[in-house]
């Protein structure tokens, strides 16, 4: 019920400011246009310098601005999306595939309501030099999934989604405390929460997936027994 509120407080909080913007005779650009998803991910730039950090205690005591905090949540949407596309791209188990499948739709939905949020506020999401910690963090347990196959990537995508969305979850629940503006706080903590509910699915499945393994483990085990016999 947390996730449901923070959202419908930060999709009421991006509606009323795109009415208070449009009587204002303001737009997202030139045009009156707001970004694609695409558009904006093109044009997110990079922050030079700083301390790239090894987890998310660099969030204590850092500084950092409500365009660092978008951004932050566009890479943790990236990843998660680029994990679901390596599950979907050699899948098994039609569970898991229903599960990855709904992970991109929800990061998608999530990555389109922080771009219109940025338009809107007329925020440029600028990447601070943690991101590309938090990227490699997520990206080296992707990589090892493409190395697997059918079963072996179901059960390694689950894996990797226990641990992806408790590292999203310790970053995300910082950057909930830095964001300034309470929209920005809104939607942050709407992503948190998605993130403790996908959480939440990926053990469930994965406990589903492990019952399935060992059933049909025992009842091969009955039938080389009964060969045996024979």
């Amino acid at each position: 019920m947390r996730g449901h509120r923070a959202w419908r407080v930060a999709s009421a909080a991006v509606m009323a400011l795109c009415v208070a913007t449009a009587c204002a005779g303001d737009g997202a650009d030139d045009t009156g246009s707001v970004p694609s998803s695409a558009a904006r991910t093109a044009t997110v730039t990079r922050e030079a310098g700083g301390d790239v950090a090894t987890d998310s205690s660099a969030l204590r005591g850092k500084w950092l601005d409500d365009g660092n905090v978008l951004a932050l949540v566009g890479v943790i949407n990236a990843r998660q999306v680029d994990a679901a596309n390596v599950e979907l791209g050699a899948w098994h188990s039609d569970t898991v595939r229903a599960f990855a499948s709904a992970l991109i739709a929800q990061h998608d939905a999530l990555q389109h309501s922080a771009d219109s949020l940025a338009a809107v506020l007329r925020i440029a999401p600028v990447a601070p030099a943690l991101a590309d910690s938090i990227s490699a963090s997520l990206q080296s347990r992707i990589d090892s999934l493409r190395m697997l196959r059918g079963a072996d990537l179901d059960r390694g995508f689950l894996a990797e989604q226990v641990a992806a969305n408790q590292i999203a979850h310790s970053y995300l629940e910082g950057l909930a405390g830095i964001a300034e503006r309470p929209e920005v706080q809104a939607l942050v903590t709407s992503a948190d929460d998605q993130t403790a509910s996908q959480l939440d699915r990926a053990r469930g499945v994965q406990a589903t997936v492990t019952a399935a393994d060992s059933m049909a483990a025992d009842s091969l085990a009955r039938l080389r027994a009964k060969r045996r016999l024979r």
